[in-house]
């Protein structure tokens, strides 16, 4: 990850978001990470480079107008560990937002779900972690 082995160039990210809307730098322990943003439509990507190479990939702010099925709190407890990304997104849509990282040569994805939800009160949401495709923890606000 600190070299950002396999990660896209800025270039390769520039082509297809085009200019940035900002860009920060930041160091911790000696390692140097500069995050450029892009925001879309209301949807804001953040994209962080280390050695010119992507390391992680944040979108946020993304609203789904989900025709599938909903994702109540009954639904949320059977999706047991070990279930695919794909069988999530197969059965209930793209999520809001959406972090990648590879990390000790595992591909980390997490998926946060606020819209196409049943909510006891506003801000419910859940959220799913997955390392190499299979769900390794999940947790809900306010599900119903």
């Amino acid at each position: 990850m600190q070299q950002g082995n396999g990660g896209s160039t800025l270039k390769d990210v520039k082509n297809i978001l085009g200019q940035p809307n900002s860009i920060s730098s930041t160091e911790v322990k000696g390692f140097k990470v500069k995050s450029y943003s892009w925001i879309k439509y209301g949807t804001t990507i953040m994209v962080q480079f280390s050695h010119k190479k992507t390391i992680t990939k944040t979108v946020s702010g993304f609203k789904w107008n989900r025709s599938s099925t909903k994702l109540t709190l009954k639904a949320f407890n059977s999706i047991k560990t070990g279930s695919s990304y794909s069988t999530l997104v197969n059965t209930y849509g793209e999520p809001d937002g959406l972090n990648e990282n590879v990390a000790l040569e595992k591909k980390n994805v997490t998926a946060i779900y606020f819209t196409g939800i049943k909510a006891k009160t506003a801000g419910a949401n859940a959220s799913f972690t997955f390392a190499d495709d299979k769900l390794v923890s999940k947790t809900e606000t306010n599900l119903k």
